[in-house]
């Protein structure tokens, strides 16, 4: 197909389809509420459903490896409704994301489920890699195709390993090859880089972070209208931007509650996400049969965005804006700190007292912490940094924490 006819129908089927499987009260979509199913919506020639399952965040034991009991059971429930997009990668859980998924997944016929995983261009060496590291992925995913493959987190950090080692001209190889139908990205960044690389081959779709607050506080709608301008369909990540919408307080959650009250703080920002005409699925980590079944109801029951809710988001994004979090989404590529820094952590406590001003849960939970993972024990290698999609600089902003809890507890 050549390039303008691929746009054209690109957008010609992902436009359409809210109206088709989305959002209409009758039809499809009637049929679907009726017998249990989560909406879908078309990519290309497939219906894919609207809610997806990442497998980045999947439910842990004490030790820190995957459930794989609770982890079957989450399977069982999203198949069994529906939810048959499964997204891993070659680094999630240490790498043992794709070994459970492989697992789990041998125990439903391979054309019952559509499986996505990426090529780790940071861990790349050399072009031999590619291929190497795909073979390998098969084995683990026990497949021998993989339905949606991305080259993963394509960024100012990744952009040479990508061009230097021919990484899209040796995937374009395994898809001519069968073993891969679908060909894409994953993308943190500037947008001048993503549209640089959009219009420099093919692409299938693109997987960006997408949810009501990064549209504006880190300007994804650009990347979002870049994406779209060049016919290239959006596969969202982070909907619930690593849980933090999901843990709204104070001023925020009263807006949700006032002007929302028939959604859960996570079914609006899944909403809104799925709001977007060109996202073709909503990709969401979930960590719980409880978290399955949340969101499996809202994409059961699913109602599109309203102009007024697309309004109260923009109020719940200004306010947590102005609380002065720290953009993280709990996604764990800064760790394993060498010092064993809980960074993830540390972030995530400091961002719920900036939402709800608690210093005395604050330092609660910070005190917690063993003494080898709080902030002051940071050496500012700078290996977190390398490693965080979010570019975040993160040496300075545990400085920043640490200082914060000294000056917090003087003050006590």
């Amino acid at each position: 197909m050549k390039r303008r006819e691929f746009i054209v129908n690109s957008l010609l089927a992902i436009g359409g389809t809210a109206l088709l499987n989305g959002c209409g009260a009758g039809g499809a979509n009637a049929k679907r509420k009726k017998t249990g199913l989560v909406v879908t919506r078309k990519f290309k020639n497939l219906d894919i459903p609207l809610l997806s399952f990442g497998c980045m965040r999947l439910p842990k034991l004490e030790d820190g490896t995957i459930d794989m009991p609770q982890f079957e059971k989450m399977t069982e429930y999203a198949m069994k409704h529906g939810v048959n997009y499964f997204d891993t990668a070659y680094g999630y859980h240490a790498g043992e994301s794709e070994n459970a998924v492989g697992k789990v997944l041998s125990n439903y016929k391979r054309d019952s489920f559509f499986l996505a995983t990426k090529n780790p261009l940071r861990a790349l060496t050399s072009k031999e890699d590619v291929r190497r590291i795909f073979e390998e992925q098969l084995k683990k995913c026990q497949t021998d195709y993989f339905d949606f493959y991305l080259a993963h987190n394509i960024s100012v950090l990744t952009i040479d390993n990508f061009r230097s080692f021919g990484v899209y001209e040796e995937l374009a190889k395994l898809k001519e090859e069968g073993k891969i139908r679908h060909l894409g990205f994953s993308y943190h960044g500037s947008y001048e880089l993503l549209e640089e690389v959009a219009k420099e081959y093919p692409w299938e779709f693109c997987q960006i972070q997408l949810n009501y607050l990064d549209w504006t506080a880190m300007n994804v709608k650009q990347s979002y209208e870049v994406l779209t301008q060049a016919g290239i369909p959006v596969l969202p990540m982070s909907p619930l931007r690593g849980g933090a919408l999901t843990k709204l307080t104070g001023s925020a959650k009263a807006v949700l509650e006032d002007e929302a009250p028939n959604d859960t703080q996570a079914s609006f920002a899944l909403r809104w996400v799925a709001g977007r005409e060109n996202n073709f699925t909503v990709l969401s980590g979930m960590s719980s049969l409880q978290q399955m079944e949340e969101n499996v109801e809202t994409f059961i029951n699913y109602k599109p965005i309203t102009k007024k809710e697309e309004d109260v988001a923009d109020k719940i994004s200004s306010i947590l804006q102005k609380q002065g979090e720290i953009n993280c989404t709990t996604c764990n590529y800064c760790q394993d700190c060498p010092r064993g820094v809980a960074i993830p952590a540390i972030f995530d406590m400091y961002n719920e007292y900036k939402a709800a001003g608690k210093t005395d849960v604050f330092l609660q939970k910070y005190d917690a912490l063993k003494d080898r993972e709080k902030a002051g024990k940071c050496i500012k290698c700078g290996l977190c940094s390398e490693n965080c999609p979010q570019l975040l600089d993160i040496p300075p902003l545990l400085e920043m924490i640490d200082n914060t809890v000294k000056n917090l507890k003087k003050g006590a």
